[in-house]
């Protein structure tokens, strides 16, 4: 423990070293260790941003002090490892091919590259540079040169990586039409030793002088098959093969991720999928379930130049996430943002406009990587300097005193206490919807005025299944933000309180009639669509999902009063409880994702959430059908939301404009 009278001493020695934002740090977490989680402080960061050494337009000096002045603490380069698409004649496709190829990291040379970002991270005190590369694991191709059609496919499905340590990994990395690389030859051995082989008895004929009108073709032939087929490939993944799913992204990430890097999914969600690289033509078609289809890869861009579906509620973020608590995924997936910078004005970019804020204790290189691989960040979306801030998400267990940050995990042996602070830098006038999302459903939205804060404790829930939460908030899509989530698990043998106060052993009958009295009564409270909400911070309310929980004890002397008048809210869980064994009965006609519903009447809006301040997807006419995928808890007038798909859409509908396929024919007959 350090003595508090040696605190100036320490600070006149060390802020001319370290500053003074990092020396406080340190001293507080010498003083209060117990709160040491807490203790982190916020650097602003840019990811994915190119410079000359590929397609940027700026030196990486130029970039750094660009960055500088516009008090960014970390940038983080995304510039293209090999940038190169090539088409060739099969069967010698790898010897007589069309290259178009632009300037790259590999071209330019690797060692090159992390050198003059080491040298300028040296230079410039206040900004922290990180190398990284955007990579394209594989494309193939579809058409023909002789129709007109020839077009490269996925060409743009991108990864980031970063952390790499030496040179060497970055040209080992496995990209079609890149280094010489033994990583691959026991899958490509076969080939090479069969057409060798042919090869060889071809110039023994030769020698022996058999038929050398043919002999000689064919060993002129098999020489170069050979050389087409020759075993230190790059990658083990032929472009004129067609599309090998998953396994091309996968290679990658898990060679990546053996070399101690981290692996990011980048630009999920592409605007259109056409373009053109010089004369060729180029498809690459959204692919945000991707995130579902891979393993072991750190985390994915949540936020850019637009919103993301893949960070709506109950989408493909939510769902890799319930993955990991379900135990079916090694680790979680993180959120972060990625500019893809190229240069200054050109085509909407701007350095700095998507941003990831780091949770670190150290301002250093090492410090950066390790919040990304942790989740200790989130991403925000700006229009101006005036950027969304989260100054605090935590999650605490107030009986024990403990609490931990976006990508941290509480043991909890009470009912998650969410605090939250939010502000825009600048301040102003500014108004931002609020959600917090629970296992992938709003649990809690509001509409408010910034600067807010907000402490809300969590008593819907049955505290035995893990749980975790995450925040977006918008004040629109140009000035957004979204968190990375924090995840709960509860100590063993915690089990439900008892929703009424303890009453000495004698006499334990008087609270039994008041817990049956409204079950097997259904009065007019249980069917209020208004019974599952919540009273928000604001004096707003939202809706909450009815979980099956039971409220928080009362005092003693209040045992008896159904809605005592200081906490309204605490007497809400009971009429939540009631109503959700009616649900059940409703839903019994659905059996498994899949079924069919039917739309009722014209006009009924597919939404991007469970409510109707969720953006439209599609309108639906009467009689269209929709998948069902899942019921969610958010009531309206006493029906829930459904997660349903159309054409290969996740969106959500209100089950009141919608009726069972089986339903309807039961009706027509």
């Amino acid at each position: 423990m350090i003595r508090l009278q040696w605190i100036p001493y320490f600070i006149k020695k060390l802020v001319p070293q370290y500053g003074i934002a990092m020396v406080l740090l340190s001293i507080l977490l010498a003083i209060f260790p117990s709160s040491a989680s807490a203790l982190y402080i916020q650097i602003d960061g840019v990811a994915d941003i190119k410079s000359n050494f590929s397609e940027g337009c700026s030196s990486i000096t130029d970039i750094a002090s660009q960055a500088e002045r516009q008090k960014i603490d970390v940038v983080l380069f995304g510039d293209f490892a090999r940038n190169s698409i090539e088409f060739g004649i099969k069967p010698f496709e790898r010897i007589f091919k069309d290259i178009h190829q632009g300037p790259s990291v590999l071209d330019r040379g690797a060692g090159g590259y992390l050198s003059e970002i080491k040298d300028n991270d040296r230079k410039f005190e206040h900004t922290l540079l990180i190398p990284g590369v955007e990579t394209s694991p594989f494309y193939f191709w579809t058409g023909s040169n002789y129709d007109k059609n020839l077009t490269a496919h996925n060409w743009e499905k991108h990864l980031l990586v970063f952390g790499m340590p030496s040179a060497q990994d970055y040209e080992q990395l496995p990209l079609p039409n890149s280094n010489l690389s033994k990583n691959f030859t026991h899958e490509l051995l076969n080939n090479f030793i069969i057409v060798s082989f042919i090869f060889m008895l071809t110039v023994g004929a030769v020698y022996k002088d058999y038929f050398r009108k043919i002999t000689v073709p064919l060993m002129l032939i098999f020489a170069l098959l050979t050389l087409n087929n020759h075993p230190f490939q790059s990658s083990p993944f032929d472009p004129h093969k067609g599309d090998q799913g998953m396994e091309p992204y996968q290679n990658l990430i898990d060679f990546a991720t053996s070399k101690g890097a981290l692996v990011f999914w980048n630009h999920m969600e592409t605007a259109s999928g056409i373009s053109q690289k010089d004369t060729l033509s180029l498809e690459t078609l959204p692919y945000p379930d991707d995130l579902l289809k891979t393993q072991n890869y750190t985390g994915f861009q949540a936020v850019g130049d637009k919103p993301i579906g893949q960070t709506d509620p109950g989408q493909q973020w939510d769902q890799v996430l319930m993955e990991y608590l379900n135990g079916n995924r090694e680790q979680p997936v993180w959120g972060f943002g990625s500019n893809d910078y190229l240069c200054e004005n050109q085509n909407g970019d701007s350095l700095g406009s998507t941003r990831t804020i780091f949770l670190v204790r150290e301002n250093n290189n090492d410090s950066v990587l390790d919040a990304m691989k942790k989740g200790r960040m989130y991403a925000v979306r700006q229009a101006d300097a005036n950027r969304l801030s989260l100054d605090e998400f935590v999650v605490k267990d107030q009986k024990a005193g403990n609490q931990v940050t976006m990508g941290e995990e509480l043991v909890a042996t009470d009912f998650p206490a969410i605090n939250l602070k939010l502000r825009s830098v600048q301040g102003g006038n500014k108004t931002a919807q609020i959600q917090i999302i629970r296992n992938g459903a709003p649990v809690k939205e509001e509409t408010v005025s910034l600067p807010y804060e907000l402490t809300w404790r969590d008593v819907g829930i049955d505290r035995i299944k893990p749980v975790y939460y995450r925040v977006k908030a918008m004040v629109s899509p140009t000035d957004h933000l979204v968190s990375n989530p924090i995840f709960v698990k509860f100590a063993e043998n915690i089990g439900v309180d008892v929703a009424s106060a303890p009453t000495p052993n004698p006499a334990p009958a008087p609270p039994a009639p008041i817990m049956k009295k409204p079950i097997v009564s259904p009065t007019v409270p249980v069917t209020q669509p208004t019974a599952p909400r919540v009273a928000m911070l604001s004096g707003a309310l939202s809706p909450a999902p009815p979980t099956p929980s039971v409220p928080t004890p009362a005092p003693p002397q209040k045992s008896q009063t159904p809605a005592p008048v200081p906490q309204p809210a605490m007497t809400e869980p009971p009429l939540v409880e009631m109503a959700k064994p009616a649900a059940k009965e409703q839903s019994a006609i659905e059996s498994s994702p899949g079924k069919h519903l039917i739309v009722v009447t014209d006009g009924v809006e597919l939404k991007k959430g469970p409510g109707t301040i969720f953006p439209n997807i599609t309108k639906l006419r009467k009689g269209e059908e929709v998948s069902f995928v899942r019921r969610t808890n958010i009531e309206f007038n006493n029906k829930n939301w459904l997660v349903v798909k159309h054409k290969n859409r996740s969106g959500y509908i209100w089950e009141g404009v919608v009726q069972w396929a089986a339903e309807r024919g039961a009706d027509e007959q």
